[in-house]
């Protein structure tokens, strides 16, 4: 298994981001739940999208098969389940002008929330 591996890799990139003195940094983990790492994570920011979108993006992006698609969505978590554990979220079933600013209003959210500390 490369779960153990792939966390220990994250963490030190992290450590290293760290000590470069960066105050925030945003991880990009689709199985953080699955591979229990939310615990190490704050906040939790889900990009959630509607499933029939999500399989649509996944077929263009892959040029997969549906079937093999609709397997390596089922093989997660859903992304409802996520958006119920997350703190925040952004949604993405809205333009990528609109994803970006939604972007900015969360890591502002954000910096204000640890400014406050």
């Amino acid at each position: 298994m490369l779960a153990p591996y792939i966390s220990f890799g994250i963490f030190l990139e992290i450590l290293k981001l760290w000590l470069k003195g960066f105050e925030t940094i945003v991880l990009d983990i689709p199985l953080l739940f699955e591979a229990k790492m939310e615990k190490q994570t704050n906040p939790i920011i889900i990009v959630w999208v509607d499933p029939e979108t999500q399989l649509q993006r996944l077929l263009s992006r892959d040029e997969t098969a549906k079937e093999d698609a609709r397997n390596r969505i089922n093989a997660q978590m859903s992304l409802d389940s996520k958006r119920n554990k997350a703190d925040m979220l952004i949604d993405n079933t809205v333009s990528l002008k609109d994803l970006n600013e939604q972007f900015r209003r969360l890591l502002f959210q954000v910096h204000k929330a640890f400014d406050m500390d």
